[in-house]
C-alpha cells in the first residue's frame, strides 16, 4: 500500500455534520462536513488516544469525547477545557493531521501523503461524462475482503467477463487488444470482441482505462445497437486484505455516437437501474466467487503466471502501481504491525513537511523509496 495519492473515501451526500470514521490505508480517519466544506483529520486525539469520530461536531470543528479537547478543521486544537490555565491557548503540540480533501464524480477524495499543493497531482478526469447531467448515473458502494491490486487487477482483466460473469456468457469468448495508451501512471487499451468467425470487431468490445492516481478503473462497454455503459470502479485499501470499493454507474440519457459512427439510442431510466442493481447483487458477488479463492492473497510473481498477450494490461498495471509506491512512499506493513499494540502511527500529511517538530504522533514506518518522484499537477 502507497502514500502520497487520492483516494475514494466515501460518498459525498453520506457526509453531514455528523463525523464519520473510515479506514484506509491501515489507518482511522475522520470525515465531517462543516459551512467551508468537507474535512479529514487522522481519527486520534493527541491527548489520549480516543477516536474523534466517536465525538460531535462544533464551532465548525470536531469534539473529542474523553475530554472535550476540540480540534479545528486544520486539526489544531483550539480549546482544552480543563488541564490548563488558559483553555483558548493550547500547546501548538495539540493537533492532528488534516488530510487535503476533494470532492469529484458524487465522492469524497483524501489525499493521503505529505506532498505540497504544488506537488500534489489532479484527480484524474477520467469520467467527465459524470458531471454533464446528460447521463444516467448511479453509486455502488462495497467493502471486499480482497487485496486492492488484486480487485485492480480484474477490473482491467478483459477475458474474465465471458466466463465468470453470466450476462456476458453469450458473447463470443475472445478479446483482441488493438489499441493502447500508455504512461507511467496510466494505461488505455481496446479490448475488441471477436465475431463469430473469429475476427476483431471495429464496434465491440471493452475500452479498459487505470490510472494508479486515485486507484481508478474504468470499463467502456461497446456493444451493437444498444447505448453504452460506462462502469469506474475506484478501489481503496482498507488494509492488506480488504478493500472498499466505489463504483460509478453510467448510461447515456440520449442518443449517442458508436465507434462505427452509427447513432444509437439512449437509454431509459429503468434500463440503468437494471444496471446498477445487476451489478451491485450478482456481478459484483460473481467476481468475488473467484477472487476470493485466488492466491496469493496479492499480486502474483509475474515468474508464476503464465501471462497472454490480453494478460498484457494486467501486467501494466501491476508494474505501474508498484513503480508508484517505490518513488512516492510505500508502507512498511511488518514494521507497522508491530507497533499496533503499543504505539500510535500515523500517515503523512502535509503538515509534517511544512512544520515537522510540533507533532505527538509519529509517522508510519515507509519503505526504502527509489528517489522521490515528481509528478505534474495536471493529470
Amino acid at each position: 500500500m502507497f502514500i502520497n495519492n487520492w483516494y475514494a473515501a466515501c460518498i459525498a451526500d453520506d457526509l453531514d455534520d455528523t463525523p464519520l470514521r473510515v479506514t484506509m490505508l491501515a489507518h482511522n480517519f475522520v470525515l465531517f462536513r462543516n459551512d467551508a466544506g468537507i474535512h479529514c483529520l487522522s481519527d486520534l486525539c493527541v491527548h489520549r488516544g480516543a477516536s474523534l469520530s466517536v465525538g460531535e461536531c462544533k464551532n465548525g470543528g470536531i469534539k473529542c469525547p474523553q475530554h472535550g479537547w476540540e480540534f479545528n478543521s486544520d486539526g489544531q486544537c483550539t480549546l482544552i477545557p480543563a488541564g490548563i490555565k488558559t483553555p483558548t491557548e493550547p500547546p501548538k503540540k495539540a493537533r492532528v493531521p488534516s488530510y487535503p480533501v476533494e470532492e469529484k464524480y458524487g465522492l469524497v477524495f483524501v489525499f493521503l501523503g505529505d506532498l505540497g499543493e504544488d506537488e500534489r497531482p489532479a484527480i484524474p478526469d477520467i469520467m467527465p461524462e459524470a458531471e454533464t447531467g446528460e447521463w444516467h448515473y448511479g453509486v455502488i458502494p462495497r467493502h471486499k475482503d480482497i487485496n486492492y491490486m488484486r480487485m485492480a487487477e480484474n477490473y482491467n482483466d478483459p477475458c474474465h467477463v465471458h466466463y465468470i460473469h453470466d450476462f456476458a456468457k453469450w458473447l463470443p469468448k475472445g478479446v483482441t487488444i488493438v489499441d493502447q495508451e500508455i504512461t507511467d501512471h496510466y494505461v488505455k487499451a481496446w479490448h475488441a470482441a471477436w465475431d463469430a468467425e473469429g475476427n476483431y470487431s471495429d464496434s465491440s468490445g471493452l475500452v479498459m482505462e487505470y490510472d494508479v492516481i486515485s486507484c481508478v478503473s474504468r470499463n467502456t462497454n461497446y456493444q451493437p445497437d444498444y447505448p453504452p455503459q460506462i462502469v469506474t470502479a475506484y478501489v481503496t485499501p482498507i488494509d492488506d486484505h480488504n478493500t472498499q470499493i466505489h463504483m460509478v454507474v453510467l448510461m447515456p440519457k440520449d442518443e449517442s455516437t458508436a465507434l462505427d459512427g452509427s447513432k444509437v439510442r439512449g437509454a431509459t431510466a429503468n434500463e440503468h437501474k437494471i444496471l446498477v442493481d445487476m451489478t451491485r447483487d450478482v456481478v459484483m458477488d460473481e467476481d468475488y466467487v473467484v477472487l476470493s479463492t485466488t492466491r496469493p492473497i496479492k499480486a502474483a510473481n509475474p515468474g508464476e503466471e503464465l501471462l497472454l498477450d490480453t494478460d498484457r494490461t494486467i501486467a501494466q498495471v501491476r508494474k505501474m502501481t508498484k513503480d508508484y509506491g517505490d518513488k512516492f512512499g510505500r508502507l512498511d506493513m511488518v514494521a507497522l504491525k508491530k507497533l499496533e499494540d503499543t504505539n500510535i502511527r500515523v500517515i503523512p500529511c502535509p503538515g509534517h513537511k511544512t512544520d515537522p517538530k510540533n507533532w505527538i504522533h509519529k509517522t508510519s514506518p515507509l519503505l526504502p523509496t527509489k528517489g522521490r518522484g515528481q509528478l505534474k499537477v495536471a493529470s
